[in-house]
């Protein structure tokens, strides 16, 4: 299995999030959580690249967050310099992992999880049967009883339907992502990641709106600029339909996996890359592998995964 280059997502929760009242008696963390939050004494994101190194499924490994906080404390990344916010560090990067792989698939995932080893290798074998694909994210099926993700039942949980004919099952996102830079609307994912960042654990309905309002105007520039070219200016109808069809399924937990993978490649993936590759796709699998959908959000789910406070 061929190692695949990664970026682990560094930097800081300036303002509290906004938790969904299910987590109101929760005591949200701010600052740097990769560094203050501790596992066996060491600080989380030393914890997090020692699991993701010794998976194998990930060579180089890269740390994007600010030079400053994190230099010398995890000997075994390669550090970019990133400080601003969730979609600028994403867009630093990107761009400095796509100079260093060109045309290489490039893997994201976050400090605050503490991933399984297996789950990481199981993952990746999964990715690697199915490559090429534009886009990889894992969903990640939940128990029936929410109680027992314990600290963590507070999270927004959605209802996908893995294959026609079958009900429903619950699930969380992942947060390991495997994607194809070339072959991705980079700007405008920027900004939704952005505006996903700021809106994250709120209702489907709320961020919805939020998203819908925040792209608008740049869908609608790229459609003037395919007009000057002289090329048919669908993207934003493409986009916005593709992206209310899925709020809707989500929303009312009746969408195929199936459709939201349409939905997710009509969406992130460029016309051009659509046409030139028919048979590729964007790839969102039920896995089992609830430790990577545990992000660590609240005081009280660090500690539930045995981290103290720093």
């Amino acid at each position: 299995m061929k190692a695949v280059p990664l970026v682990i997502l560094a930097g800081s929760d300036r303002r509290p999030s906004i938790l969904p009242s299910s987590g109101r008696d929760k005591h949200p963390l701010t600052g740097y959580k990769g560094l203050d939050v501790r596992i066996q004494g060491q600080p989380l994101v030393a914890a997090v690249a020692d699991r993701l190194k010794q998976s194998g499924c990930f060579a180089p490994i890269y740390l994007a967050g600010p030079a400053a906080i994190y230099k010398d404390v995890v000997a075994s990344v390669k550090l970019i310099d990133a400080d601003g916010g969730f979609a600028k560090n994403i867009r630093l990067a990107m761009t400095a992992v796509r100079a260093a792989h060109p045309d290489q698939p490039v893997a994201f995932t976050v400090c605050d999880i503490l991933p399984e080893i297996d789950t990481l290798r199981e993952v990746m074998t999964d990715y690697h049967h199915n490559a090429p694909c534009d886009f990889y994210f894992p969903l990640i099926r939940t128990p029936d009883d929410l109680s027992q993700l314990g600290p963590s039942a507070w999270k927004p949980v959605y209802r996908v339907v893995p294959e026609p004919g079958q009900p429903a099952q619950r699930i969380l996102p992942g947060h390991l992502a495997v994607v194809d830079p070339g072959a991705l609307r980079l700007a405008f994912l920027y900004r939704l990641l952005q505006l996903g960042y700021r809106t994250r654990n709120r209702s489907i309905r709320y961020r919805r709106g939020v998203m819908v309002r925040g792209v608008l105007g740049a869908l609608l520039y790229q459609d003037f600029l395919h007009l000057l070219s002289l090329r048919a200016p669908t993207t934003a109808w493409t986009v916005l339909t593709a992206g209310l069809t899925a709020g809707r399924g989500l929303k009312r937990g009746t969408i195929p996996r199936i459709e939201l993978e349409d939905a997710v490649r009509k969406i992130f993936v460029t016309g051009k890359h659509r046409k030139q590759y028919p048979l590729r796709a964007a790839l969102l699998p039920l896995v089992e592998g609830l430790s990577l959908a545990l992000d660590i959000d609240t005081v009280e789910e660090a500690r539930a995964m045995g981290g103290d406070i720093e």
